[in-house]
């Protein structure tokens, strides 16, 4: 998983109008949340923007610098203003070491499924799954080769590749991604079916003069 850095700087006046005074100068409010407290703080605008275009999702790990001290973080909560899209204001939560958290792990597809060459429908239901696991075995996404994926075929969330002390939050084993067999191929199939049936009817006996 690549690496992302920021660096974030203490505050101590809150409020609207300090809060306003801060973006002018380019600066973005921040909490830093975690062991029940919440730390006031500010990133650079530019900066937090540029992460966040680079394709950070939930559970994407970001070290944070303040001051002499570096947290491991996720971004819990962007907040925008709705009318222009600047950031307002970004809640950050602070993950402790060994302990689980709980968070929402995309999950992507990499090839073509050989059922789609063969005339199959592919579809991706499944983007992302909650999971609780520690920042130790944390992944952001689940890239799953669907290559071998022919007509018929499914992949299941127990069949995705993820470390297994993870806890994957899903009711029953729901299929991610399938190749399904299109409404061609199923005429086809009744039409060959069709063929061989009447192939095996013997052949009527004509009547006598």
């Amino acid at each position: 998983m690549e690496k992302y850095s920021i660096k974030a700087q203490s505050r101590t006046l809150t409020g609207k109008g300090p809060a306003r005074r801060l973006r002018t100068e380019g600066l973005v409010p921040a909490n830093i949340i975690g062991n029940g407290e919440a730390t006031s703080a500010t990133v650079v605008e530019k900066e937090i923007q540029k992460l966040i275009d680079s394709g950070i999702r939930k559970a994407t790990l970001i070290e944070l610098e303040l001051g002499d001290k570096k947290e491991k973080v996720f971004v819990k909560e962007i907040q925008r203003f709705p009318h222009t899209g600047q950031i307002r204001h970004i809640d950050f939560f602070k993950v402790a070491p060994g302990k689980k958290i709980l968070t929402t792990v995309a999950i992507k597809t990499s090839g073509t499924a050989k059922g789609s060459k063969a005339g199959g429908q592919f579809e991706h239901l499944i983007h992302e799954i909650k999971v609780k696991a520690t920042a130790e075995d944390l992944t952001d996404v689940l890239t799953i080769d669907v290559s071998n994926l022919d007509v018929g075929d499914s992949i299941k969330v127990s069949q995705l590749p993820y470390p297994k002390t993870w806890e994957v939050l899903v009711n029953g084993d729901p299929i991610v991604t399938s190749c399904n067999k299109t409404k061609a191929i199923l005429a086809a199939e009744r039409a060959e079916k069709a063929e061989a049936e009447a192939g095996k009817k013997p052949a009527a006996k004509k009547g006598k003069k």
